[in-house]
């Protein structure tokens, strides 16, 4: 290799690695402000995808929280029907290894685990685990990097961005359980004020039949005391 086209290839590794910080960057902006956590998988799945050059790629979670099963929430480059189906034990195919282990794994072809081992051909991929203080959230994956195969450096900035997606999960597991919390209080103000106008309105009819028997407990006075006078 000569200087002109080590310095090219030193230059595009440079460009990429500007990519790589600018969506570190953003993603770190857009976890202090996103709402939908949905949406933010699936625009930190394809901003990965596009700075690290894969094909295709999908983030899955544990589903329910706490279990032991692993589904795609967001994906790239992949059917339909496989994101549909796509489900995964912890401890099973290459996300629940990945899982299982805790730690990112470099893909090639020589797959010497049979638990790694799939019906089509891994020619080159990349899985990560998603931790959130010890808690196992879920897997990001890519597979088939375009111009070269993954390397330790990919597996490094796919760690970064993991914990920035463990952070965000948990921040959108906080937004959903206020917002299913204010939803519930919602519902009982409601109906607390469905019941104390309810309250009100007999209290007001009460009053009403208590002015009523009132004016006649003063009327039936001033009728005893006009009778009670003496005659004559």
């Amino acid at each position: 290799m000569d200087g002109e086209e080590k310095r090219g290839r030193d230059e595009d590794r440079y460009r990429e690695k500007i990519k790589e910080l600018e969506l570190v960057w953003k993603l770190n902006e857009e976890i202090v402000s996103f709402t939908s956590l949905p949406e933010f998988l699936q625009t930190t799945l394809e901003g990965a995808v596009e700075v690290m050059g894969a094909t295709s790629g999908s983030i899955m979670l544990i589903d329910p929280p706490g279990g032991d099963t692993l589904r795609i929430r967001a994906s790239f480059g992949l059917r339909r029907e496989v994101v549909e189906k796509a489900e995964r034990r912890v401890g099973e195919g290459i996300a629940g290894l990945v899982a299982e282990r805790r730690e990112g794994m470099l893909l090639l072809d020589d797959l010497l685990d049979p638990r790694l081992r799939t019906r089509r051909k891994v020619t080159d991929a990349l899985s990560v685990p998603i931790v959130e203080e010890g808690e196992l959230l879920g897997v990001l994956n890519l597979n088939t990097r375009r111009d070269r195969a993954f390397d330790e450096l990919d597996l490094f900035l796919l760690n970064a961005l993991t914990r920035l997606i463990a952070s965000a999960i948990a921040r959108g597991r906080s937004i959903e359980a206020a917002r299913l919390e204010l939803r519930d209080l919602e519902a009982e103000a409601a109906e607390l004020l469905e019941e104390m106008e309810g309250l009100q309105a007999r209290l007001d009819d009460r009053r009403r039949q208590y002015q009523r028997v009132r004016r006649k407990i003063d009327d039936l006075g001033r009728l005893l005391s006009y009778l009670s006078r003496p005659v004559g």
